[in-house]
């Protein structure tokens, strides 16, 4: 090597970043759940309910089993006569079953996801004709229900066991509301709205107006789902399985961060070698090289076959990590079982199927199940009859139905027609009940038997079809009399 060469000063090596590369991080969780990387449970109730939000939002498992609990336990309402004296009362609790019912499904999910529902509703005077020709009165029902959000509320114990102190803390998006008279955050107006907080919950505004941060709610109904002992708070659905989520996410964390490695993977530029190495005469290779990157990465060429110009002594190599850990699937398939078993529900009611062909069946898999999505209707029909008792005081009515949900059957159709014809020839059940058990309305059903029998009687159709040995019409058992084949 000649001897002016080796006097002369190595050129540094250099790194040109791809313009074409984001900076920012490959996944980042909103700032108010960045502990979720640390593995800390939250022990305080509110942070646990933005996690369980989170989790529900993002995760298939979480989302999947709590809509599929609320699926099955939460189906249309129903009413038995109960105490109502008049066929009138009846009709007016029948009138609330529809909204009733959605609003159910509604507090179910928040139910399962924070465990804790406050339910409020708006009453006002209706026209009885809405319901019915023939009401000529005004009747003052439910017009609007809706439910407090958790994290806007606080709850302390007082001497008494059974008596709970329920605040409801005042949003700064409220506060600004009234305080500018019906006006958003955004500068759009709302004076109806406005008006409406004026008329129905003029305390409310009182208190905003006054200053106050909080205001306390005067005989709540509060639902909690298994509220500890010692504790004022209840327990969401995905608390036994949140530190798994987490855990999950975290290895959620690695896929993407080793797939973003795969897809920028690092192109290595080595330029002389020992023989012939780089000096500060060579800068114009360097900067040759860098003007013909940069010009890559600003036309937008992203092929993989790069057409480079230089001397013989560039050396192209490509850097990318180990992918066996993105393409193993078994690190997920022992902790989603972790989390199945958590949450307490088969595998063939999440997914509709099971870990091994003809292991099981959903009849079997959902009967400890059962008892838990009992569980659910039986708290969250306490709202219904409160309701159903209000409107009795409001309009001074001699008596409530009694709601109730048709019972939970997972069996085959075939097994659910031979238990329900069983029960009904020993007269176990009635119409009724047995025309639920395969999911239908009875009285919907003989309304429609009895315009099916107006018409085929006008056009002359036999009420039965013609096969051997069937009877003739005049042979007919009258409809009163017959007997459900």
């Amino acid at each position: 090597m000649p001897e002016e060469v080796k006097s002369k000063r190595l050129l540094a090596a250099i790194f040109v970043p791809d313009n074409n590369v984001s900076q920012s991080t490959v996944w980042s969780l909103d700032p108010g759940l960045t502990q979720v990387d640390k593995m800390e449970v939250p022990k305080d109730y509110h942070s646990l309910v933005r996690y369980c939000r989170f989790f529900y939002e993002h995760d298939g498992i979480a989302y999947t089993t709590i809509n599929k609990q609320i699926e099955i336990a939460m189906t249309n309402l129903c009413l038995n006569n109960g105490t109502c004296t008049s066929e009138n009362e009846f009709l007016i609790y029948e009138y609330l079953l529809e909204e009733l019912s959605a609003f159910m499904k509604r507090v179910a999910l928040e139910y399962l996801i924070s465990g804790l529902v406050i339910p409020e509703v708006t009453w006002d005077r209706i026209s009885g004709t809405t319901i019915k020709p023939s009401l000529r009165k005004n009747y003052e029902l439910p017009v609007d229900l809706w439910h407090r959000d958790p994290l806007s509320i606080k709850i302390h114990k007082t001497p008494l066991p059974n008596r709970l102190l329920v605040l409801a803390k005042i949003s700064d998006e409220d506060k600004y509301f009234i305080e500018n008279q019906g006006k958003y955050m955004d500068g759009s107006q709302d004076y109806e709205t406005y008006k409406l907080l004026i008329e129905q919950y003029p305390d409310f505004v009182r208190k905003v107006k006054a200053g106050e941060t909080e205001f306390k709610l005067e005989n709540p109904t509060v639902i909690r789902r298994y509220s500890r002992s010692g504790s004022v708070w209840p327990t969401p659905f995905l608390t036994p399985a949140i530190e798994l989520f987490m855990h999950k996410r975290n290895l959620r964390k690695m896929d993407y961060a080793i797939a973003s490695r795969v897809i920028q993977a690092i192109m290595l530029f080595r330029m002389g070698s020992d023989e012939f190495p780089l000096t500060e005469d060579d800068t114009d290779i360097v900067d040759n090289l860098k003007q013909q990157m940069r010009w890559r990465g600003l036309t937008g060429n992203v092929e993989r076959v790069f057409q480079l110009f230089a001397n013989h002594t560039l050396q192209v190599d490509w850097v990318t990590p180990d992918v066996k850990a993105l393409l193993d699937e078994g690190k997920y398939r022992s902790i989603n079982e972790d989390i199945l078993i958590s949450l307490g529900l088969p595998r063939i009611i999440v997914s509709g199927e099971t870990t091994r062909s003809g292991s099981s069946n959903a009849e079997i898999a959902m009967l400890p199940p059962i008892s838990s999505l009992n569980h659910i209707r039986e708290d969250l029909l306490e709202i219904v009859r409160k309701i159903f008792n209000e409107v009795r005081e409001r309009n001074s009515f001699r008596g409530v139905p009694i709601p109730y949900y048709p019972p939970i059957m997972l069996q085959s159709p075939q097994e659910i027609a031979n238990m329900g014809r069983q029960y009904y020839d020993t007269g176990v059940i009635s119409r009724t009940t047995f025309g639920e058990m395969g999911g239908f309305d009875f009285a919907e059903e003989v309304d429609k038997i009895e315009k099916e029998h107006e018409i085929m009687e006008e056009r002359g159709i036999p009420e039965r079809p013609e096969v051997p040995y069937s009877p003739s019409p005049s042979e007919n058992t009258p409809n009163e009399n017959r007997r459900i084949e």
